[in-house]
């Protein structure tokens, strides 16, 4: 049986700590977690999860600190994750595909007082990129401190293979520390939490710049898992398999959150999303739930091309669009299963829509993103005027919701203009509203969504500016429909006087390290003269997305 959080609305005034320690306690034995082929038990991940609280509690980690991670989807980093706010404190999971400029101007704002990190993950060593960051950084026997980060006090490796160093902790060291802890304790303090305690900052893409730090409380992601869970009629016999990785809404709420606090659902890992891998783990353990964006099910299908493997998934999540639909109810569901379409954003836990399991319009199931959940509503306004549109007009999505994160941490200008005089928050995405269905087209100001990653094109042209301004005058990005990617980053450049274009392969060492992987433009092409634009001045993007298709195509 599962656990009624539903009478009384249990879930909104509970936090997930709670949460986490009722359903640990119920569940017991059943397998929590399978990471390689190890399973581990709710009551084992409890044990592991207090004892690496009480490591924290012994670093004087408590109420309004801020633990930053770095991390992979393994076992350390979902125990980090739990134990952060059993602490009481914030956790700040952070991208681990940013560049040195995203770490240098985000963790000086966000002040934590620990880092965790993974040492080392795809060829590039995060200990490295953290120094770059921060010159200033410090090690000594206490620890770690930055003049441009004052709260820092500890800096903690997981999985780090280049030796201990003086001043960083190793993970292992760490959970040594709390061993013999205090359980009364550390439920004394669990208790103690409440849940419009402020307990995330969430990263979030902006239009023209830095991400921005948003804060939630612990309603607006247990929103999220609470109306999930009864779109994919989650049950004892599902588990889910995480294809998402846990610096992403997806993973800390749809597979973290969802699973081990909410749902008591076993909750299957990969370190880094791998379809071949994926398959391997559903013909073993068959696991029945998953969240993913276009990428992850196309790779899948290539995959399954392949190799044949046996698609076990019937219950999703998925941030798609309706080609993908097609194809993953069609060839990877064989046209069974529940798919439910949603609408999510960072500012409000993040779910603001998502369509219900009993609809019976195939199209509205295929072509929107479902209805907004319970509390919240929408409005479409015009993005000139703000004033609200007809019903299925298009304009900004804008709306109200009890989920509301708290406002931007330490940017109180961004967050006093994005809501408006009525007080509704200004998503700034494009869609419509009709008949209670959302559907979404896409980002205003630039921001695409490329491997299911908000980028930010005008942020992309100024990275490309920074880093390569001694041969590029001007830089314009653009993003072309891909099958693959969902978008495709293309950047036109203007080559100052007597600079050649360089290898795509030279651009891209170059900006490996400084610019985050997906904001790496796929191609990079010389335009010769000025930028095409209108009689008011404004750039004919219509004319860049022509011409670079046609240019590419002919390169193929």
């Amino acid at each position: 049986m599962m656990i009624d959080r539903v009478e009384g609305n249990h879930w909104y005034h509970r936090t997930v700590q709670q949460l986490f320690r009722e359903t640990c306690a119920h569940r017991g034995d059943k397998a929590a977690l399978v990471y390689r082929d190890r399973e581990i038990s709710f009551a084992e991940l409890q044990d592991r999860v207090d004892t690496l609280t009480w490591a924290l509690m012994k670093l004087e980690v408590g109420p309004g600190d801020v633990v930053a991670m770095l991390p992979t989807a393994t076992p350390d980093f979902t125990c980090l994750y739990f134990a952060v706010l059993q602490a009481g404190a914030w956790i700040n999971p952070l991208n681990l595909l940013w560049g040195e400029i995203e770490l240098a101007g985000i963790l000086p704002r966000n002040d934590p007082k620990v880092i965790v990190t993974v040492g080392e993950n795809q060829g590039r060593d995060y200990i490295d990129s953290l120094k770059n960051a921060l010159p200033d950084l410090a090690f000594g026997a206490d620890g770690v401190r930055s003049a441009t980060v004052p709260a820092l006090r500890h800096l903690v490796t997981v999985g780090a293979t280049r030796g201990s160093e003086e001043g960083i902790l190793d993970f292992a060291a760490l959970m040594a520390m709390g061993e013999g802890y205090d359980r009364a304790e550390i439920a004394a303090r669990v208790a103690a939490s409440r849940c419009t305690d402020i307990q995330f900052i969430c990263q979030t893409s902006g239009s023209t710049g830095l991400s921005k730090s948003a804060l939630w409380n612990h309603r607006a992601p247990l929103s999220t898992v609470h109306f999930v869970s009864h779109a994919l009629l989650v049950n004892d016999g599902d588990s889910f398999l995480n294809m998402a990785p846990y610096y992403h809404n997806s993973g800390v709420v749809g597979a973290m959150t969802l699973n081990l606090a909410y749902t008591g659902t076993t909750l299957h890992l990969m370190e880094t999303f791998n379809p071949q891998a994926a398959f391997e783990i559903m013909e073993r353990y068959r696991p029945t739930l998953s969240f993913g964006f276009d990428a992850h099910w196309q790779a899948l299908r290539m995959a399954q091309a392949k190799t044949g493997g046996r698609f076990t998934l019937r219950k999703v999540m998925a941030a798609i669009a309706p080609n993908t639909y097609d194809m993953l109810k069609g060839e990877l569901m064989g046209g069974e299963g529940l798919i439910a379409s949603l609408y999510a954003q960072t500012e409000n836990g993040p779910m603001v829509s998502l369509m219900e399991p009993d609809c019976v319009d195939e199209s509205l199931r295929r072509d929107t993103q479902g209805r907004p959940i319970g509390g919240v509503q929408v409005m479409v306004k015009d993005i000139e005027t703000g004033d609200p549109v007809r019903p299925g007009a298009q304009g900004e999505i804008c709306y109200k919701s009890p989920f509301l994160f708290q406002g931007y941490y330490k940017q109180e200008e961004a967050t006093r203009k994005n809501f408006d005089t009525d007080g509704y928050f200004h998503s700034g995405d494009f869609g419509t509203f009709e008949d209670g269905y959302i559907r979404f087209y896409g980002r205003l100001g630039g921001v695409v969504k490329s491997g299911g990653e908000n980028v930010s094109t005008t942020y992309v042209n100024s990275l490309v500016l920074q880093i390569f301004g001694a041969d590029f005058e001007d830089a314009q990005t653009i993003a072309l429909p891909d099958p693959y990617w969902g978008a495709k980053l293309v950047t036109w450049v203007r080559l100052k006087e007597g600079r050649s274009l360089c290898a795509m392969a030279d651009f891209k060492a170059a900006a490996k390290g400084r610019m985050a992987n997906y904001e790496i433009p796929k191609a990079v092409l010389h335009w010769e003269g000025p930028w095409p634009v209108n009689q008011i001045g404004k750039l004919q993007m219509a004319e860049l997305e022509a011409k670079a298709k046609a240019l590419l195509a002919a390169a193929d």
